[in-house]
């Protein structure tokens, strides 16, 4: 029994050797789009439970700065994998031709961009913002985009006044009512709203999926070159953030508390939440969960993309096949995600 034993272990390790010398690359760089919050977590602790070392791959996951950092990053080759929001890509791939990115396993079934203000302002619908004071980031996706949006939902957007805010005075200028809703990431301003002394129940959310907007949300980008030259390294890392997903969905209280190693100061509770509003209204699509995470509709990419071109100005093409592909994805089982878990151990 024991010679059986070590020949089964034998031949297990053999295994293992023979597919790690498979990957051509195993030491790569990822970087996130922002600070260590809930949504990031997911790859922390996906790589905690060695969802990355147990295909062969060395992952150093790096925080980042914001999406279009992530492009500069990625296309400069400093970093193997990026995650970041898909329609920062189109832009830069629209802008930057020559060093266009492409999307191989997304994330995000439906974009976090979005109106948020409080309840009470009589704001309870599109319409309502007509002759209000919004406030956004200059440059950003929310605002590029608003105008497709309003059109979606019937009412004039050039009825609305804007002021230009950065991102650490937009949330609190709108809680003082100094604005009277911002145009945002969900991922970013609900959480933070409720930071600054706002239920979440009384938080009121204009979801631009919901009134029209064909937008996708986030996905994990490389350079296709890479991707040419290292395709069993590729297929290896998207298979492991498919797992850390997956890891994530079914235990989001574990998730956040991967955090703790690169920042023992985090507040697992409000990250939790945050992870898990994002997992629900972004992730957990139905197309996701009956098809597999990073199921596209080819339609409904070309028409985002479409949106993109527009509300940018941007007058280079972008086909549909330098934006997504499949080439690397797992097979769809393995994409299926897990039931949702919760945040009761924090």
């Amino acid at each position: 029994m024991r010679t059986i034993l070590l020949t089964l272990a034998a031949l297990a390790l053999a295994g293992t050797a023979a597919r790690a010398q498979k990957i051509e690359s195993p030491d790569v760089k990822i970087t996130l789009d922002w600070s260590f919050q809930g949504p990031q977590s997911a790859f922390l602790y996906g790589a905690q439970l060695g969802e990355f070392s147990r295909r062969g791959i060395n992952a150093v996951i790096d925080r980042g700065t914001g999406s279009s950092d992530v492009m500069v990053r990625v296309a400069s080759g400093a970093y193997q994998f990026g995650w970041a929001d898909i329609a920062t890509m189109v832009k830069f791939n629209a802008e930057n031709p020559d060093k266009a990115l492409i999307a191989a396993y997304v994330t995000g079934g439906n974009s976090p961009l979005a109106i948020v203000t409080v309840a009470g302002r009589g704001i309870t619908k599109p319409a309502d913002l007509a002759g209000r004071t919004l406030g956004a980031a200059p440059g950003s996706a929310a605002l590029a985009l608003f105008d497709a949006f309003a059109a979606s939902a019937g009412f004039d957007a050039s009825t609305v006044h804007w002021k230009l805010l950065g991102g650490a005075l937009r949330e609190p200028m709108m809680v003082r009512g100094e604005v009277d809703a911002i145009a945002g990431f969900t991922t970013s301003s609900i959480m933070s709203v409720v930071a600054l002394g706002v239920k979440l129940d009384h938080i009121v959310t204009l979801r631009y999926n919901d009134y029209g907007v064909r937008q996708y949300g986030t996905a994990f980008v490389l350079r296709p070159e890479y991707a040419r030259a290292n395709p069993n390294t590729t297929r290896a890392v998207i298979a492991a953030l498919n797992a850390a997903q997956k890891d994530a969905i079914a235990n989001p209280a574990a998730s956040v508390e991967a955090i703790r190693a690169r920042d023992p100061l985090v507040d697992v509770k409000t990250e939790c939440a945050r992870l898990v509003e994002g997992l629900q209204t972004l992730t957990l699509t139905e197309e996701f969960k009956t098809k597999g995470i990073s199921s596209i509709d080819p339609k409904r990419m070309q028409e985002s993309i479409g949106e993109l071109l527009k509300a940018f100005k941007l007058t280079n093409p972008v086909p549909l096949d330098s934006v997504y592909t499949a080439a690397w994805l797992p097979p769809e089982a393995e994409r299926i995600p897990p039931g949702l878990g919760s945040c009761a151990a924090n």
